[in-house]
């Protein structure tokens, strides 16, 4: 994919069939959406009384600049064009429920210029009876006016995996208590998703040296198949741990130590390096993830997520099953040895990688199981 083709959302559909070329075919048809106008005062009252849900879970942060708000506001005032809102209609114990996404602001007017706005009428177009996956297939069709970012286009896809890693984020991300709440990582505008689906993707794959391209994610996102009942509780596992380290005050050094915000290729592989330590203790997972940080940025300045610094990483993640199978940890416990701790300055600590082939004896790929 280029530059410029991330810039524009791809429309085709998720759902695929297959079908006889020498013939024309023009796909699964919807049911004909049904264009009805509502006030703008039938919109507040759908929104406020729950009718119109402004939170889907494909639906992206507040892209609208204030200005860009105010235009709209000033386009509905002066009577000019206004394109439709787009809704998914279900229905829910015989009560209709309406899915979009917008914000809504409260500005101060005077009385007599709300009445004039609540008589507005704005063009809905409703879509009834929608298979799974159209829902999505159409939120990313009408954002040509505000591409999606690749994380966004992610995030809009349809399937067990992309539905799994949702749930992921909202219990281990972004909720109160979670791993976003302890630590600076930017997460804005579908980041979290992508992160979260990069971690899980080379978990999935280890101990593989995964790239997380766009590419191979979407790939990889948009399988039918869903993930096991082990992996899932593998990575449930992997992220119970990466929020007790991130909470816990002397756990947390790899965070509370190094001061700069945490880039979302090290999220990753905090989470890859804590699937790979299955079993070691708390303070030894909490001292590699230490360790890692150390290590990449005394390499390169500008943590990013570049093929040379992913490589960096992965070599880390390899020495450290090279030191879980020569029993380094093991040995600490039983000897009662104590490792150098983690000082406050990135200087106090001299990581010396030592570079070894993928281990002979490997954790089964998490596809396999």
């Amino acid at each position: 994919m280029s530059d410029d083709d991330k810039d524009f959302d791809e429309l085709q559909s998720d759902i695929e069939e297959e079908v006889d070329p020498a013939t024309f075919h023009v796909g699964s048809r919807l049911d004909p959406p049904q264009a009805r106008l509502y006030t703008t005062q039938d919109l507040h009252t759908l929104i406020h009384e729950g009718v119109i849900d402004l939170c889907p879970p494909y639906q992206r942060d507040v892209v609208w600049t204030e200005p860009k708000q105010m235009k709209l506001l000033d386009s509905i005032y002066r009577n000019f064009y206004v394109p439709p809102v787009v809704f998914a209609v279900y229905e829910e114990d015989g009560e209709e429920k309406f899915f979009d996404g917008q914000k809504s602001t409260r500005l101060e007017v005077p009385l007599h210029m709300k009445v004039d706005f609540q008589g507005k009428h704005i063009t809905c177009v409703e879509y009834r009876n929608l298979p799974k996956g159209f829902e999505r297939d159409i939120f990313q069709r009408v954002q040509l006016g505000m591409p999606l970012t690749a994380a966004e286009k992610l995030q809009a896809i349809s399937s067990p995996w992309a539905e799994w890693i949702t749930m992921l984020d909202t219990r281990y991300v972004g909720s109160d208590g979670g791993i976003t709440s302890c630590i600076d990582v930017d997460m804005k505008r579908g980041r979290d998703f992508q992160t979260l689906a990069q971690l899980v993707y080379c978990c999935y794959n280890f101990p593989d040296q995964t790239v997380p391209t766009p590419q191979k994610m979407e790939g990889w996102l948009t399988s039918m198949d869903p993930p096991s009942a082990t992996f899932k509780q593998e990575i449930n596992d992997v992220l119970t741990e990466f929020c007790h380290l991130a909470n816990t005050r002397h756990l947390n050094t790899a965070f509370s130590k190094i001061p700069k915000r945490v880039a979302p290729v090290e999220f990753v592989f905090c989470g890859v390096v804590l699937y790979a330590m299955n079993g070691c203790s708390h303070e030894d997972r909490a001292e590699e993830l230490y360790n890692m940080r150390i290590h990449v940025r005394k390499r390169f300045p500008d943590i990013r997520s570049r093929g040379d610094i992913i490589k960096c990483l992965w070599e880390f993640v390899y020495d450290v099953i090279e030191r879980q199978e020569t029993g380094r940890y093991d040995a600490d416990k039983k000897d009662g040895k104590k490792r150098k701790k983690v000082q406050s300055g990135e200087d106090d600590y001299d990581y010396d990688p030592v570079l070894v082939p993928a281990p002979a004896t490997k954790r089964s790929k998490g596809k396999a199981r």
